[in-house]
């Protein structure tokens, strides 16, 4: 509800379980570097240590760098596939 302009927090609340629900509905396909670190519990040095080897495929969208999930994903199976023949 609007009151002279101001945002009630009813109107708050509402608007913040909006965006949560999309985020649920749409899931992102690229992550930025953090998000990547944060989903694999790694530090953002060591994924940018990574990408740098090669290790980690990256897709890059003007300056942006950005790790699609898909791409995590199989490199995660990758090296579990690598840790199991060793």
């Amino acid at each position: 509800m609007f009151i002279l302009g101001f945002v009630t927090s009813d109107e708050s609340e509402r608007k913040g379980f909006m965006e949560r629900q999309q985020e649920v509905a749409t899931p992102r396909l690229l992550l930025r570097i953090p998000e990547a670190a944060k989903a694999l519990g790694l530090g953002r040095t060591k994924i940018y240590e990574l990408i740098a080897a090669g290790e980690l495929p990256v897709i890059h969208v003007g300056r942006a760098v950005r790790v699609s999930v898909t791409a995590l994903q199989k490199w995660v199976e990758e090296q579990d596939h690598q840790q199991m023949s060793a």
